[in-house]
């Protein structure tokens, strides 16, 4: 990087620079880019609307806008998937979510239901599932996390986020995203086994 700086600039786009190594940290000038404010994206999906001359309602395009996260692609995505699955745009219109995410919130539901080995297999089918369709590994346990959160008792959050946290960090660190995976839906299982075990003692 350095014999060619005179001549050759290098742009390198990530999500997030911890993971980026140090030695190619040090040699970059880091700028920080805000993810879009949902009146940018809303204005992004009515510049869409116009060009393909379709009407998209206010109430649509700032719920997608809520539901996309903050993210342009997703926004965009969110649209084509309301237009093709009803032809017209109408403010009521529920916003579906992707297939992954289904798919992470049927296991969190399975997870939560039943507690057993079996359920630890039939989990880590569906993990090998979502790997192999290209979803990272970090973003299957934060919206995995997140899900299993939905339904849980008040007192159970911060120990589930907290072990979500510590293995999304030895995912980072390590090579096989699977067994990381594994673990945290196997020390999910004990919590919630555990705290129904108290509760109904």
């Amino acid at each position: 990087m350095e014999k060619y700086a005179v001549s050759c600039r290098l742009i390198l786009i990530c999500n997030n620079p911890s993971k980026v190594i140090d030695p190619v940290r040090s040699r970059c000038l880091g700028i920080r880019v805000p993810a879009p404010t949902h009146d940018d994206i809303c204005g992004v999906l009515k510049i869409i609307g116009q060009k393909e001359n379709t009407t998209i309602p206010d109430e649509l395009a700032i719920n997608v806008a809520r539901e996309s996260s903050r993210n342009m692609r997703r926004a965009v995505l969110m649209l084509e998937t309301c237009k093709v699955q009803s032809g017209t745009l109408s403010a009521k219109q529920p916003i579906l979510k992707t297939d992954w995410e289904m798919y992470i919130a049927q296991l969190a539901q399975e997870i939560t239901r039943e507690q057993s080995p079996q359920k630890l297999l039939a989990a880590r089918e569906k993990l090998y599932e979502l790997l192999i369709n290209c979803i990272p590994a970090d973003v299957i346990i934060k919206t995995l996390a997140l899900e299993l959160l939905k339904n849980l008792d008040d007192s159970l959050k911060h120990e589930v986020i907290e072990w979500a946290a510590f293995y999304e960090h030895r995912i980072s660190q390590g090579s096989k995203d699977i067994f990381h995976l594994e673990a945290f839906i196997a020390k999910y299982m004990a919590i919630y086994k555990k705290y129904l075990n108290d509760m109904f003692a």
